[in-house]
C-alpha cells in the first residue's frame, strides 16, 4: 500500500478494469470533466482490509475507503465503480487513466515523480503492538526487556525500527503479516508489530489479542494517488473534501462503521485520527 509500509497490506495480481466503463484516453479531458461526463467515479481497491474487502459471498467490495468512495461520488451526484488493481499496479493504473484515485497511497517522493496527490491528508496511521494477557504496551520502553518475543515482518521499516530500539527482546523475524499473526494465535511469539489498521483487520480475524499505540507515537499521513494534470479541479475538490470530511468526523466515522461490520467495537482500537491520539 503504502511505499514503505507496503506490510501493512497485499494486493492481489493483475488488473481488471471494470467492463461497464470504457477507458479514456489522458487527452479526452481533465479527470474532473470526465467523471462528470460518464457519471461514474472509478476507484482502485485491492484485497486489503480495512480498506478494501471482496465479501466472498457477494462478489461486492466493502471496507473503510470504498465506503469514502460512495461517500465522494454521493457529493458528486455519480456512481461509484470499483476497479480492481494492486498497490503495485496502481500508479501504472492512475497513469494509465484506467482510475481515478487511489486511497491510501502515500505520497512518496518516487510516486510524486508519476503522479499527484490532494494537498490534505486522507488519514494517520501508526506502527502499533498487539498483545494478549497482562503484556504492557503504553511505551516502547515496556517492550524492550528480555525474554519478550516480538514479531514482525522481515526487512520492513517495522524491522529497522525494532533493531533500533528494542534491543533487549528477542525480534522473531517472518515473510509475511500473515506469518507473524499465525505465529501470535500459536503462542510463539508475545507481541505483533504493524501499522495499526493492519492489526485491527487481523485482530478480527484471531478474536484475540489487545491493539495499543505505544509512546512516542509516530504519526503517518497517507493519501490518495490522482492523475498528474494541468486542470487542478479534481485535485483542489479533492484536497477541500479530505480536510472537510477529516475535521468534521465523517473519516473517522466510516472507519468506525466498517468496523462495527466486521464485530469490532471501534472503541477497543485506535482510531485515524491523530488528535484522538494526544498528540
Amino acid at each position: 500500500m503504502l511505499g514503505k509500509r507496503q506490510l501493512l497490506l497485499a494486493g492481489a495480481a493483475g488488473l481488471l478494469a471494470a467492463p461497464a466503463i470504457r477507458p479514456v484516453a489522458a487527452q479526452d479531458g481533465s479527470t474532473w470533466s470526465q467523471i462528470r461526463a460518464r457519471g461514474a467515479l472509478r476507484i482502485g481497491v485491492t484485497a486489503a482490509e480495512p480498506w478494501f474487502y471482496k465479501d466472498p459471498a457477494t462478489e461486492v467490495w466493502r471496507g473503510a475507503a470504498v465506503a469514502y468512495g460512495e461517500k465522494l461520488a454521493e457529493t458528486l451526484g455519480v456512481r461509484m465503480v470499483p476497479v480492481e488493481t494492486t498497490w503495485g499496479n496502481s500508479v501504472a493504473a492512475i497513469q494509465a487513466n484506467q482510475i481515478d484515485i487511489m486511497f491510501v497511497l502515500d505520497p512518496t517522493e518516487q510516486r510524486r515523480q508519476a503522479i499527484d496527490f490532494p494537498d490534505s491528508p486522507f488519514l494517520y496511521y501508526a506502527l502499533g503492538a498487539m498483545t494478549r494477557g497482562d503484556t504492557r504496551a503504553t511505551e516502547w520502553a515496556e517492550l524492550d526487556r528480555p525474554g519478550l518475543r516480538i514479531g514482525l515482518v522481515l526487512g520492513t521499516t517495522i524491522d529497522r525500527f525494532a533493531s533500533e530500539k528494542l534491543t533487549r527482546s528477542t525480534i522473531e523475524r517472518f515473510a509475511s503479516n500473515d506469518e507473524t499473526v499465525a505465529a501470535f494465535a500459536a503462542r510463539r511469539i508475545d507481541v505483533v508489530l504493524q501499522f495499526h489498521p493492519a492489526l485491527i483487520a487481523q485482530r478480527a480475524r484471531l478474536r484475540m489479542g489487545t491493539i495499543t499505540l505505544p509512546r512516542p507515537v509516530n504519526a503517518v499521513p497517507t493519501s490518495a494517488g490522482i492523475r498528474r494534470e494541468p486542470d487542478t479541479q479534481w485535485k483542489d475538490w479533492l484536497s477541500a473534501r479530505f480536510r472537510e470530511y477529516y475535521e468534521n468526523g465523517t473519516t473517522q466515522s466510516l472507519f468506525e462503521t466498517y468496523l462495527r461490520s466486521r464485530n469490532i467495537d471501534p472503541a477497543t482500537t485506535p482510531g485515524i485520527t491523530r488528535e484522538a491520539w494526544g498528540l
